[in-house]
């Protein structure tokens, strides 16, 4: 403590309370402010760190969506209160973060491409709606799985009308997702439209394949 400091303090002794604090909020707001700020960064560290170490019951990878927040929509609450689901110990992941423009290489792109990479690598993300063309480009890595093996009879023949196929180098097709542009609980993204309808499909990666086709039931529903 400086030596002013030391004066003004001993000058303070005997003076009210209310004094004392008028001081030492006069000299040592910053430095209490500091410190408040610090300890609510240090909860949100430790909250979203925690939070991120939950097994999570579905992550949905919403590509190029219209939406500016999650807020915008009800769609995965809708889906949780549906199914009584958890968050709590197992949350619902509804990620829109990504957006990609097809033929762009800006810094943009390559990061959210990146990061779906990253997704399909960490087998983290179980059901990904996007434009056809990010499907294309991803699909030859075998990022998709295939639909008719993956959804049980009666929800095959729900999409089988609107399948959105990949036809590999060999020659071989196999269906990796369906259009949603009949789907209403899709439609609602501004980012789509009948001219540029949402395909749906399910990463070949997946961990929780029973989940991914449980949300789909849920969008067909």
């Amino acid at each position: 403590m400086l030596k002013e400091e030391k004066e003004q303090w001993g000058k303070l002794k005997d003076k009210p309370l209310k004094e004392k604090i008028s001081y030492f909020w006069y000299y040592y707001k910053f430095y209490v402010i500091g410190v408040i700020v610090g300890i609510i960064c240090l909860i949100i560290f430790i909250r979203g760190y925690m939070e991120s170490m939950k097994e999570p019951s579905i992550y949905v990878a919403l590509i190029n969506s219209g939406y500016m927040s999650i807020a915008e929509t009800s769609l995965m609450d809708d889906y949780v209160e549906s199914r009584n689901i958890n968050t709590a110990s197992s949350p619902a992941r509804f990620d829109i973060s990504i957006s990609m423009t097809q033929g762009t290489a800006d810094n943009a792109s390559v990061a959210n491409s990146q990061k779906l990479m990253a997704l399909f690598q960490t087998h983290a993300m179980d059901v990904i709606i996007s434009d056809a063309w990010v499907l294309e480009e991803y699909a030859s890595l075998s990022a998709f799985g295939n639909l008719e093996a993956l959804l049980p009879e009666d929800l095959y023949e729900k999409v089988q009308d609107r399948l959105y196929f990949y036809t590999f180098p060999d020659g071989s097709r196999i269906p990796i997702g369906f259009y949603g542009d009949e789907l209403p609980k899709l439609m609602e993204d501004p980012g789509h439209s009948k001219d540029t309808p949402p395909v749906v499909a399910i990463s070949g990666t997946t961990d929780r394949p029973e989940s991914a086709v449980d949300f789909i039931r849920y969008l067909l529903e």
